[in-house]
This record gives structure tokens, sequence and C-alpha cells, in this order.
């Protein structure tokens, strides 16, 4: 039995996106997440290229006769269950919360000169039945909800322009819960931007033929919009802490062959550490640099913005953990992983989705952000999707799932022995939600099932899993 440290928080986590519905209420506007469709053919093999949005795809979400059901804009009815839902998190006895705002419910269009009252009254609610339940709010500012409206009309982030309406949006937020909150992500997976280009910055993989280029300047005015509001956050609370948020690709060279290690060492440069350099230490690393102008992009970073990056950095290390993966020579053996697929690993079982269970690399993964940045770190993704059937509505025995988050909690507790400074871990997901790439409910992650199918139907009650108790007893007794 490992014993948790009482300093570690422990919580869990969803977005908006994926829960919410009620997508076009009180006000509220089109978000880029609710344009995904689900398609009910997709096989394993074509999920990456499901994931990418096209033209002919956009024209589809947009025609209200389209062929397609979109998950995302009716999620499990968070909107309206969300006092039910976190009664459930409070008798389950987390220590915190990780949801995000989004972004369609307070500016509907991105653009407008006020802020849509209505939405902020949700939030209000929400955040108000958090403290009433002792439960700490980490609050996610876009986690994938940019309004469709912003993409339409100035092409998402590869126009700079849009670091002045986020920035007036979170600065809303920021504002209206400065006595409420104090942990802030401005950004989920910021690295999606490059992997995931819709999602992460509102481009469609077909809109230019140097795509990589483009989502390149789109990343970097989202760094110049963290920046931005973490100088606006400085003057409105000094109690507000700002946590960075990138999904960690981690992986492993096959063999000891040296030209497989160096291949895994610049792998691992550019798909977390150019992301974390720039969030903590202020500054792109030189190897990020050349490799951009090598594809034809050179981001001419002015002075102002340079300044800016250095004086507004993060001040914890947030991230995402799900799996890992092995580099090879030979790039042919490939299974699914989260964002990116990743090489196949003999020595670690996979779930349905191919992605690799490996406890033991987010220990690795923590001493290495630790050792390199001396930042503290907050785990705030970490989960399994599994297919779960339950007809009669009964307790789901999930040891599966008990047993993957047991081996990850216990190797976070060694790695606090270890010596990392760890804020919290806030698992993925308390409930079954709809998937983020393939906005399948099929893939349940939750603690919870809810009882909805990958088209919406069902009654939408909320079934404790066997897992549900066993997080309970965890955040009771803290041990694993």
């Amino acid at each position: 039995m490992k014993k948790i440290d009482k300093t570690i928080m422990l919580g869990t986590s969803i977005s908006a996106n994926q829960a919410e519905g009620y997508w076009n209420i009180n006000g509220k506007g089109l978000s880029i997440a609710e344009m995904r469709r689900y398609n009910p053919s997709l096989n394993q093999k074509d999920i990456n290229t499901e994931r990418k949005m096209t033209e002919e795809k956009i024209k589809e979400a947009l025609d209200p006769n389209s062929k397609f059901y979109y998950p995302k804009k009716n999620g499990i009815d968070f909107f309206k269950h969300y006092k039910e839902d976190i009664k459930l998190l409070a008798e389950m006895n987390n220590d915190c919360f990780r949801t995000s705002i989004a972004w369609t419910r307070i500016f509907p269009n991105g653009d407008e000169v006020e802020p849509n009252e209505e939405g902020l009254k949700f939030y209000d609610d929400l955040i108000d039945e958090l403290l009433k339940h002792n439960i700490e709010p980490i609050i996610t500012i876009s986690h994938y909800e940019m309004p469709y409206y912003l993409v339409e009309k100035f092409g998402g982030w590869k126009n700079k322009v849009l670091v002045e309406f986020y920035v007036k949006y979170a600065k809303t937020l920021l504002e209206r819960y400065k006595n409420k909150v104090k942990y802030w992500i401005p950004f989920n997976e910021m690295n999606a931007a490059n992997y995931s280009v819709w999602a992460g910055a509102g481009l469609r993989d077909d809109e230019h033929e140097n795509i990589l280029g483009l989502s390149v300047q789109a990343l970097h005015n989202i760094f110049l919009a963290n920046a931005a509001i973490i100088k606006e956050g400085k003057t409105i609370s000094s109690n507000f802490k700002f946590g960075s948020m990138i999904a960690t690709l981690l992986s492993y060279p096959e063999d000891a062959n040296p030209l497989t290690i160096l291949k895994t060492d610049k792998d691992q440069q550019m798909k977390i550490y150019a992301y974390f350099d720039v969030l903590h230490r202020g500054e792109y690393p030189q190897y990020a640099l050349n490799l951009y102008k090598s594809f034809g992009m050179d981001l001419k970073i002015t002075a102002e913005e340079k300044t800016l990056l250095k004086e507004n950095t993060c001040d914890f290390i947030g991230f995402s953990y799900y799996m890992s993966g092995v580099i090879s020579l030979n790039d042919e053996i490939l299974t699914e992983g989260n964002l990116v697929k990743v090489g196949k690993n003999k020595h670690l079982k996979e779930n349905e989705w191919g992605w690799q269970i490996d406890p033991v690399g987010l220990r690795i993964l923590m001493n290495r952000l630790y050792d390199r940045y001396q930042k503290p770190l907050f785990i705030l993704e970490n989960g399994i999707g599994f297919k779960e059937k339950n007809p009669n509505l009964e307790m789901i025995n999930d040891d599966y799932r008990i047993e993957y988050l047991k081996s990850h909690l216990e190797q976070i507790q060694k790695a606090f022995e270890d010596g990392v400074e760890c804020i919290g871990y806030t698992m993925w997901s308390p409930f079954d939600i709809v998937s983020h790439g393939t906005s399948e409910m099929s893939k349940r992650y939750g603690l919870i099932y809810v009882d909805q199918d990958d088209f919406g139907q069902g009654t939408k009650k909320r079934i404790p899993k066997k897992s549900y108790y066993w997080f309970k007893k965890v955040c009771e007794t803290r041990e694993v």
C-alpha cells in the first residue's frame, strides 16, 4: 500500500465542449469543437484522417440538414446536471475539479464589445457550487473551444488579432473570479496547434500546402496570448497561479544504437521541451527556430514579443499524460496515441484504441520536467478509455481502470519521493464524456457511467462504477 502525500491535491478533470451541451441557448455561439462530427463507420486505421478538418467538413457542419451527428453540441447535459454531478465529486472527496469555460458562452462570436452576462452567470453558479463543497476550481480558459466566427472572419490563430480577442475574453474571467479561482490554465494542450491544427489553432488541414508552417505561426500567436494574459493577471491578483498545459508525448529509443538515441532526443525536443521552454524559460530554443526555418517559417519575433514572453512565464508545469511510445530507425510499426501515432513498445500493454499503458513513464517524465525547469508539476489529465456496456444500468466492475489509476498514482508518489514538487493530480475523467478525437461516447474514461450512446440517446442517468468508490477511498485515506 502506497501513501499519497497529503500536499498533493487529488481530483478530476473535464472540458466544457465534451460535457456541457446546450450549445445554442442563453446567447451561446458555435465553437470549433462543436463542428466535430461522429462518424459511425470510422475504423481504427482512419482515426487520424477523421480528425482532419476540411472545407467540405465545415460545410457539412454548418448545414442544418447534415447527415452527420455532432455530439459536442449535446455533451452529457452537464449544463443542466452540474449540481448533481458536483455533488458526486464532493461525495468522492475530490480536493479539486478542473473544467474549462466555453469561450462562446462569454463572447459568442469572439469579437463582441461586451460579454454575455447569461453565460457568465452559469459559471458564477458552477464555481460557487464547487466552493460550497470545498472543491478547488482549476479553470482552463481555452480548451479547443474558440468561436467559429473567429475562424470564418479572421482565419483562426494564424491571425495575430486573435491575441487581442483572447486577452479581452480571459481578462473578463480573471476579473470576475479573482476572489474565487486561484489556478488558471490559459490554453489546453498547446502543442495541439501543431498536431491537431483545427482543435488547437482553428486551421483547416487543407488550408495551405505548408500547413505545418502556418501552424507554427498560429502557435506563436497563442504563446503571445498566453504571456499577455499572465501579464494582465499579475495586475489583477497576486494570488493567481498560471499553468502550462502540454500533451506530453513521451517516447523511448527502441534500441541502444546512437542514431536511435539521437533521433529520440530530437523527437522529444520538438514534441515536449520546445513548448515548455517557451512557457517556462520565456524563449524559443535555437533548435526549434532552426527547424521552423527549414520548412519555410521565420517567425520574425520582435523585441517587444521577446520581452513579453521572457517576463511572463507560467508558475507551474501542467501536462496530460496517457501513454508512451518508442522511436526507431524504422517507423513502420506504429500504434495510436494522444494527438499522434507512436512507435509500438513490445514491453507494454495497450487499450482497445492502441494507447500503450506505461505508469513508470509518468515518473520518468515528472523527474525530467522538474529537473529541467525546477517548477512544481500538476498532472492535469491521466486516464484510460474502454468500451463498457451497461444495459441494466448497474455498477460496472472496472478493475482494469482501477489498476491503471493505481499504478500511475503509485508512480506519482515515487516521483514525489524522488524530490519532485507536485501540486496535484486530476484524472480524466469523473464522468463518461464525448471523446475529443473521435466524438464517440463508446470510448469511456469515466469513474461514473453516463447512460448515453454515440448518438446522444439515453436517460443521461449517472451510475458510479467500482472505480468511483475506489477513488473515493483513495481521496479519503490517501492510500493506493
